[in-house]
């Protein structure tokens, strides 16, 4: 069989390199021992196409557009690409600002739209066009979906109550769930995109000026758009937060697993989310992770969690001290966490993948 994935981040990209993109990486390598597997993604600066870990990678649009317009040039390219490509089953990865490409209406193969996020609403939000409009007309083209979260596939299936889903969620590897739990702790730990929008960072930042009891400091790791980077400087500068705040950037390998075994808990204060990894990652450390109490979080353990009214600052950085004040708690809750990390083993999940793509190539699904 063929398939063909296709997300405008990837491994490598100087923009994004997000979580996303290690996703698909993990399932395509592991479909690409018994399958033929391509990815098509979004072109950038010094990215070309070629061969990793058996996946034939293919760039499309524009290295000079930026991660803004590249994201847009990157849809408008896709018609083209599914027409021209051979493939059984393509999995269109939906990528802002309208969420779909509409690839089904373009070939009469198989597309399957694969949901990290539907970002439709949080776009017009920003922007004020209609981008939740077009995200809507656009899934009702499609047969077919895989869901990274209970949540996100009853969306899909309010907006078109035809889909056949599955509810996939993101994972680790299979090692790093079955390793022992090391932790030597001596900061609060976020790790991801540096995002204002999504990600909240501003919200944890206000959550740590407000509580001056906390002791440990806070390590930022990870990377965004410059835009994003220097307004979050900006606040730590702002609010304080100078001596108790760490930006050390994007965190790989080594690094980044010495940042987890010294962490204590995982701070998430998203705004919206999708199937973050880092939850998943922070399970096999067994760390709590402290979110807000958002509709596409509610599905992980409330006994590894804990959940915090949405978006109160003062609530969330309560939530910070009490969790840190509480070692037997901690310690619990760090339990759940790894017993909970079993689920997301990425060897589990691709083949979870494999079975629903052969499906939809044998006309089974949908």
């Amino acid at each position: 069989m063929t398939i063909v994935f296709s997300n405008y981040d990837s491994p490598g990209n100087p923009w994004y390199d997000g979580g996303g993109a290690r996703a698909i990486h993990a399932v395509a390598r592991r479909l690409a021992v018994r399958h033929e597997v391509r990815v098509v993604t979004g072109a950038f600066p010094g990215g070309s196409d070629r061969r990793v870990d058996g996946v034939q990678y293919m760039r499309v649009g524009s290295r000079r557009a930026g991660p803004k317009l590249g994201q847009v040039l990157f849809q408008f390219a896709l018609p083209r690409a599914v027409r021209r490509l051979a493939f059984d089953v393509w999995v269109e990865s939906l990528t802002p600002p309208f969420s779909t490409a509409c690839l089904q209406r373009f070939t009469r193969r198989p597309v399957v739209a694969l949901t990290q996020v539907l970002a439709g609403r949080g776009m017009s939000a920003k922007y004020h066009l209609p981008f939740a409009a077009v995200e809507r007309w656009g899934l009702r083209s499609y047969r077919r979906a895989i869901a990274t979260s209970a949540h996100l596939e009853e969306e899909l299936r309010t907006i078109n109550p035809r889909l056949q889903t599955c509810v996939i969620p993101n994972g680790v590897e299979g090692e790093l769930v079955r390793q022992p739990v090391e932790r030597d702790e001596r900061h609060l730990l976020f790790m991801g995109r540096i995002d204002i929008a999504q990600k909240g960072v501003d919200l944890l930042l206000e959550a740590l000026a407000v509580t001056p009891e906390i002791a440990l400091p806070l390590v930022i790791a990870g990377a965004g758009v410059p835009r994003d980077e220097a307004r979050v400087r900006q606040r730590v500068r702002e609010l304080g937060l100078e001596a108790r705040v760490r930006l050390v950037g994007r965190a790989d390998g080594a690094a980044r697993l010495r940042l987890f075994r010294e962490a204590c808990l995982l701070a998430l204060p998203s705004r919206f989310e999708a199937s973050p990894l880092v939850i998943a990652e922070a399970f096999c450390f067994g760390l709590p992770v402290v979110h807000f109490d958002i509709p596409e979080l509610r599905g992980y353990p409330a006994e590894a969690c804990c959940k915090v009214r949405a978006f109160e600052a003062p609530a969330y950085g309560g939530a910070l001290r009490r969790l840190l004040e509480d070692a037997p708690a901690r310690a619990a809750m760090g339990r759940a966490a790894k017993a909970a990390a079993a689920a997301y083993d990425w060897d589990h999940l691709a083949r979870r993948y494999e079975e629903f793509l052969l499906a939809v190539r044998g006309g089974q699904a949908g």
